[in-house]
């Protein structure tokens, strides 16, 4: 009876050990961030200006001018992070 219960349990603890090591080997995904549609305001009108990418803390710029998304169909203020590209 102890041979038996020998015989089934190694089969399983070797099968449960390939897959803890399996799930703990897994390195963690980069998150892939989707460029936004940036704009500046230029004489009281949202003008597309380039796409930021969303993916720091660092508020999104042209270099100059900070590049901002559309917040609602005619104004542009909402603050995107870096970074810029034209």
């Amino acid at each position: 009876m102890r041979n038996l219960k020998f015989k089934f349990l190694l089969p399983v603890a070797a099968f449960m050990l390939a897959i803890a090591a399996a799930f703990a080997s897994q390195t963690e995904e980069q998150v892939e961030s989707a460029l936004v549609q940036g704009y500046i305001y230029q004489n009281g009108v949202c003008v597309p200006h380039g796409k930021c990418d969303n993916s720091s803390t660092v508020i999104c710029s042209d270099g100059s001018r900070q590049v901002f998304g559309k917040n609602g169909p005619t104004t542009c203020s909402l603050p995107l992070f870096m970074n810029w590209q034209p």
